[in-house]
């Protein structure tokens, strides 16, 4: 078979091999990694971004495209003492199309942890009962938003961004036992933001 006998908008022929063209196939398009980060925890009820990564895709290729988006998340460790209620958050989304503005984030998981034993009562003092919590999450991958059909010429964007913050912030344990700011540890890992497409066949 040669190379008249095949659509050359479709097929490549290279040494007597054929082979669909790229964009016939599905692709990794992009990719983004940012961030990982390290934080002490404090009583921080407004919160604090952490870091922000996003991708983005033109395509680049005479069809319409289905891409879709998948979020790799690092892995997370926290520790946290009595009546401390830590928030580790992920929020992303998507845009797309001619000139498409910077995706709008939505809560979409969370890392979270609050050890509350109650309070007791030390020498007419109310402090917190003892207690420590260590969590870990290992790394993990979801996909981010629906799949988009981009049309020629459009582009596609993912975006991320983690932050962390605490919706309680009791009292502390007694001195005694110790300082309890030097328990408190807050590790995010990396994110990573990659793009696939697949041809939209009609």
């Amino acid at each position: 078979m040669t190379n008249p006998c095949i659509d050359p908008n479709a097929y490549d022929v290279i040494d007597g091999a054929i082979s669909p063209k790229r964009h016939w196939q599905f692709q990794h398009r992009a990719t983004a990694l940012g961030g990982g980060a390290t934080f002490t925890p404090a009583n921080n009820s407004a919160g604090t971004t952490l870091f922000t990564v996003q991708a983005q895709w033109t395509n680049n290729t005479p069809i319409t495209q289905n891409v879709y988006a998948l979020m790799t998340q690092g892995p997370v460790r926290y520790a946290i003492d009595g009546m401390k209620h830590l928030v580790i958050r992920y929020q992303w989304g998507t845009s797309f199309g001619a000139s498409p503005a910077d995706p709008t984030l939505t809560e979409e998981s969370r890392v979270r942890g609050y050890p509350d034993f109650g309070t007791a009562v030390n020498a007419g003092v109310t402090i917190a009962v003892y207690a420590e919590l260590e969590d870990r999450q290992p790394t993990n991958s979801v996909p981010i938003g629906d799949l988009v059909a981009l049309p020629a010429g459009q582009t596609m964007k993912a975006r991320a961004q983690v932050s962390w913050l605490t919706s309680a912030w009791g009292v502390d344990w007694y001195s005694g036992w110790g300082d309890p700011a030097t328990h408190r540890v807050g590790k995010v890992g990396p994110v990573q933001i990659d793009l696939f497409s697949t041809p939209q066949i009609t």
